[in-house]
């Protein structure tokens, strides 16, 4: 049996500060050493259970939050992350060649204040199907059911796995921490690591019994709601897409793997906001005086910074 470990951060056991999710903290070294254990501990039970490859989508950021020499040898460390790794599955179909995906150290849906770090791709986002609020798990599983494989486990905060069980009934689950007011409290390490390997030993030995999340209802109304006032007017720019309200931007899809897109799009147009308020800066800080020539280094710098990345488009 061939399983993905889709790995996030914030999710993971000891972890009870944010800032051990950022790379470029000194605290993150301790959480790559935390998140490390948990996914050995699952890779043990799986391996165990039966599973002849198991591979792991370091599904936070850009990746690079595992320590490489410290994960099981059983298993394959894919490079990259959400964004490079994951999309290259999807186009490849290479994702349709598991049996299974274990959810390792998730977080809740945005808007859950219960919820440890919860947020939905990137903070400050929202995000409905067919007007219900949808988080990571849900998206993740729904999209590799679309490919026929199944989801066997998530791992996370007590309110992410509640959510879990709301969408996905029968999950194997295991909560590894829970947030009580502004505190998180966290369960004893060694016992955790014990039910990690235990509870995935428990759903991989019972993977014949379980069927792929799959979503009902379709087309799926995507109401992708933005922090920012610009980015629904923008996103409106692209086919198929319309400005609901002021922050709001709607998108009806086909089946789920056209809704995953739909939403993982507003990353384009969350740079472009970015961009704009970096010019709006750079024109107010001019008319205050500040130094031009200062100003026209920055834009000077990124411009060259940009044109390191260009391609000649081929003659061929």
């Amino acid at each position: 049996m061939k399983i993905l470990i889709w790995f996030d951060m914030e999710g993971v056991s000891g972890i009870d500060k944010e800032e051990m999710c950022q790379r470029g903290d000194p605290g993150h070294e301790k959480g790559k050493e935390l998140a490390t254990k948990d996914v050995n501990a699952v890779i043990r039970g799986l391996k165990r259970g039966g599973a002849t490859k198991i591979d792991i989508l370091d599904g936070h950021s850009s990746g690079k939050n595992l320590i490489a020499e410290k994960i099981d040898e059983f298993a394959t460390y894919l490079k990259g992350g959400w964004e490079d790794t994951l999309y290259e599955l999807i186009n490849t179909e290479k994702i349709a060649e598991y049996d299974a995906v274990a959810l390792i150290g998730h977080h809740s849906r945005a808007g859950t204040e219960e919820g440890f770090d919860a947020h939905t791709f990137v903070p400050g986002m929202k995000l409905k199907y067919n007007d219900q609020p949808i988080g990571e798990v849900e998206l993740a599983a729904w999209l590799v059911g679309h490919f026929s494989v199944k989801t066997i486990l998530v791992t996370g905060d007590y309110a992410v796995v509640e959510e879990a069980k709301k969408y996905l009934l029968g999950i194997e689950n295991v909560v590894v921490k829970r947030k009580i007011g502004d505190e998180v409290e966290c369960y004893d390490l060694q016992e955790t690591y014990e039910k990690l390997e235990e509870t995935a030993f428990r759903a991989i030995r019972k993977i014949e019994q379980i069927e792929p999340y799959a979503l009902l209802n379709e087309p799926i109304k995507v109401d992708i709601q933005y922090g920012q006032l610009e980015s629904a007017g923008y996103m409106a720019h692209f086919p198929g897409y319309k400005k609901v309200d002021e922050l709001t931007a709607r998108y009806y899809a086909k089946d789920g793997l056209e809704a995953f897109k739909a939403f993982t799009a507003c990353s384009i147009i969350l740079e472009l906001t970015r961009v704009n308020v970096f010019r709006q800066m750079i024109n107010k800080l001019a008319k205050q005086g500040v130094d031009i020539n200062l100003i026209r280094k920055v834009q000077k710098e990124a411009m060259e910074e940009a044109e390191q990345k260009k391609v000649e488009p081929s003659t061929e």
